[in-house]
């Protein structure tokens, strides 16, 4: 029940935290300190219905929050990326079982590790998704299929990066890594529709990875770790 409870409420607070990441870029710290506080509270109760390791514990903790600041300070992983790390490693201090789930495993046993390694697992579906939306599109490289969509070249959506953008001497430039756009960009976009340049123009969403957690995390409540069954199964 304990852990049913555990389940609900992380995947509510990271829910309404990849709501904020998509729409404002900045999810409040709040969130983090409400499932960190609840996290305590309810492993606390679980350990005197079921006692587990208190050593084992601590140390899956710090293992995660060294990690999650080395990711931070180190490999420029987001704020709200890293505090969700740290606020798993309280909330699961043992790797979550309800009934027969996870179907797979229980991974190494940390399950924060877990839910980051399936994060980049499943961000490929994100292509597959992208495939399906443009298959009608014909023209622009093979690889936006995969990466983008169009848009009306004078709408760019916020938080979206060009692949094709407009130089000064009005050519339509193509890229396969997205370019963030400044006003000079977004005001060439405008005037080249006006002059019948481009119509529309294949952009790519930034989405935040607080977006791929929350699916690591989904798929690490049914399934468990996906590294750790790859490995075992297939290496």
């Amino acid at each position: 029940m304990i852990n049913i409870i555990k389940v609900l409420i992380t995947l509510a607070v990271f829910t309404k935290a990849s709501i904020h990441d998509l729409r404002e870029r900045e999810v409040p710290d709040g969130l983090w300190v409400f499932m960190v506080i609840s996290g305590i509270f309810l492993d606390a109760i679980q350990y005197f219905i079921d006692p587990y390791n208190v050593s084992i514990a601590i140390l899956q903790f710090i293992i995660i929050f060294a990690l999650a600041n080395f990711m931070f300070y180190v490999a420029g992983f987001g704020g709200a990326d890293a505090k969700a790390l740290i606020a798993l490693s309280v909330m699961f201090p043992i790797y979550p079982r309800i009934g027969m789930f996870p179907i797979l495993n229980t991974g190494i046993g940390i399950f924060a590790f877990s839910v980051l390694s399936n994060s980049v697992i499943v961000a490929p579906i994100l292509a597959l998704i992208m495939l399906i939306r443009n298959l009608k599109e014909r023209d622009g490289r093979l690889i936006y299929r995969f990466i983008g969509f169009k848009v009306d070249a004078d709408r760019i959506p916020k938080f979206h990066n060009l692949l094709e953008y407009v130089d000064e001497n009005w050519n339509i430039v193509r890229v396969v890594r997205g370019i963030e756009p400044d006003e000079l960009m977004l005001k060439r976009l405008k005037e080249a529709k006006e002059r019948g340049i481009v119509d529309r123009i294949w952009v790519t969403p930034a989405l935040p990875f607080l977006i791929f957690m929350t699916a690591g995390l989904v798929v690490a409540i049914l399934m468990g770790d996906l590294l750790v069954w790859i490995i075992f199964k297939y290496l």
